[in-house]
Formats: structure tokens, sequence, C-alpha cells
């Protein structure tokens, strides 16, 4: 079982460090209205379903170490299949061995 991920957000203190950093599953959000011709037939795929998975992660400034702040674990949808999960964008990544 598998979902894909998302970055959401991202902030910085001066000198380019990460404060906190937040992911999301890649189906959270609303989609948007539709702008194209009203002649269009097909549509594109429903992929954003309004997920409310998330995790934010922030910086201990006195250890420099993150903490997670933030989870939801809950889907509201369902998860890919483990066979399936090497195709999603988020683990789409070749490795030099691989390529």
């Amino acid at each position: 079982m598998g979902f894909g991920v998302r970055k959401h957000y991202l902030n910085k203190a001066k000198g380019n460090v990460v404060t906190s950093r937040g992911f999301v599953c890649n189906k959270e959000g609303q989609r948007g209205k539709d702008k194209r011709d009203h002649l269009t037939k097909v549509g594109r795929a429903e992929t954003i379903m309004g997920c409310h998975a998330r995790m934010g992660i922030k910086l201990i400034r006195k250890t420099g170490k993150y903490r997670v702040y933030d989870f939801v674990a809950e889907h509201n949808h369902e998860l890919h299949k483990p066979e399936c999960v090497h195709m999603m964008q988020s683990v789409r990544k070749l490795v030099d061995v691989q390529a």
C-alpha cells in the first residue's frame, strides 16, 4: 500500500537554514474550475480528492534536529497497490545502476 507525497511549504531562516517543512498527500487540495473550451469532449482524470493526510516538521534550534509537529495519517481515497508503487511520480527516480 502506498501513496504519493508532495512538498507543501518551506520556511527558511537567515542563512538558508530550513526551519520548517510540510509534506502532503499528492491528492490533497481541491480541483479548480475547468477553464477550457465548452466544446471539449474528453475531460481530464480526477486526481485531486481533498485528502487531508499530511506531515509537518520543524527545527529545534537547541539540538539542531527536526521534530514532527503535525501528522495526519487518514486518507479519504484508496491507496496504490504494492505492485504499482514503483510507478508513482514521487518514487520514480532512476538510480545510476538502473540507468
